[in-house]
């Protein structure tokens, strides 16, 4: 059904999740998992594999998934990552950027941060409820969900 592609990854397949559903609007939702974070963050201690040459001084990641606005995203935060790592505490504060962007489009529940009680891993349950739910017509997110499920709206 061409209305309901969706694309999931985790880690460098998150960020390919993200550039996908940035760049080709046939995809109708988007989990990235383990991938959320900032480039100057990231460019430090890491392989530089998902460097595309010239454009961190330009734009950040957040720029890149607040392309896919409207369409629903989810992206997925372990709590057990390291702060060098895909850490809570950046994916938090560039969801809010990403939430902005959503704003300006009327689709603000649109994307979710899921922070989730493992490390750097997929968290199925909340993956296969957001594809459902997706693809069911339904609203998909509420703004920031911790592991305890608890919603928590974006900051205005």
């Amino acid at each position: 059904d061409p209305k309901r592609i969706g694309v999931a990854g985790h880690s460098l397949g998150g960020q390919m999740a993200m550039w996908l559903g940035a760049l080709d609007t046939r995809v109708s939702a988007v989990v990235s998992s383990g991938w959320l974070t900032r480039m100057n963050h990231i460019a430090q201690g890491h392989c530089q594999c998902w460097r595309v040459h010239g454009l961190d001084p330009l734009v950040d990641f957040h720029h890149i998934y607040s392309l896919i606005a409207p369409r629903p995203l989810l992206c997925q935060i372990g709590e057990l990552e390291p702060e060098w790592g895909f850490n809570q505490r950046i994916a938090r504060g560039e969801m809010a950027k990403i939430q902005q962007a959503y704003k300006r489009f009327g689709a603000g529940n649109s994307a979710t941060l899921h922070v989730h009680p493992g490390g750097h891993v997929v968290e199925a349950e909340s993956l296969i409820r957001f594809f459902d739910t997706c693809f069911k017509g339904e609203a998909p997110g509420q703004g920031i969900e911790d592991s305890g499920m608890t919603d928590v709206q974006p900051q205005n």
